[in-house]
């Protein structure tokens, strides 16, 4: 345990990061996901997310462990099943926390280390400036998604997904199909128009 600095009187106590990792290899997850993103650019938006969850009878703790983790994240809870969740998906708090815990992770490890790959892999492409991630980089971070996915979950990263380039080529489309502009264009497909996540 590690004491809040501070005033000690009535202080209370941070738990350990090998506390807080042991707590998410057990009952946390790393987790993956893509959600429908209307963009010119890319169809999918990739999120990761730490969760770290218990019996709603222990909020609580889980209020404490948000406060180790630096206030992070925020906590949910499911009435219909007596679940508390704690959930921290901001990119630069999720890379905070797995840099901070990924050392003493045991089986959350490689999917940690994957989520890091894929948070350095986004980070050219900040919130809310333009894209400035390439057609190539975007398809190797749904392969890193796939791969956390796959260690999430038996059936997990079997699902395809068709990723298109949203580049047009300017050539006439046979079936007539038109732009906003009324040109008649054709999107290229991507080398691997088809991604397993």
């Amino acid at each position: 345990m590690v004491p809040i600095k501070g005033n000690t009187v009535g202080s209370r106590h941070y738990p350990s990061d090998e506390y807080l990792a042991g707590f998410l290899d057990g009952d946390g997850s790393v987790v993956a996901t893509l959600e429908r993103y209307h963009s010119k650019r890319f169809p999918y938006r990739v999120r990761i997310k730490v969760n770290f969850t218990q019996h709603a009878r222990h909020i609580g703790k889980l209020r404490l462990v948000r406060e180790a983790l630096g206030s992070f994240g925020v906590i949910r809870t499911d009435k219909r099943k007596n679940l508390a969740e704690l959930v921290v998906q901001e990119r630069s708090q999720v890379k905070a926390v797995l840099a901070r815990l990924v050392p003493f992770l045991l089986i959350k490890k490689d999917q940690a280390n994957l989520a890091l790959e894929v948070l350095k892999r986004m980070s050219v492409n900040e919130k809310h400036k333009p894209s400035t991630l390439s057609e190539g980089a975007y398809i190797r971070i749904l392969s890193l998604v796939q791969k956390i996915r796959s260690l999430n979950s038996s059936t997990g990263g079997k699902r395809e997904i068709r990723v298109f380039d949203p580049v047009t080529t300017g050539i006439p489309e046979k079936t007539g199909m038109k732009t906003e502009s009324s040109d008649s264009v054709r999107r290229k497909p991507l080398a691997r128009t088809r991604v397993k996540v």
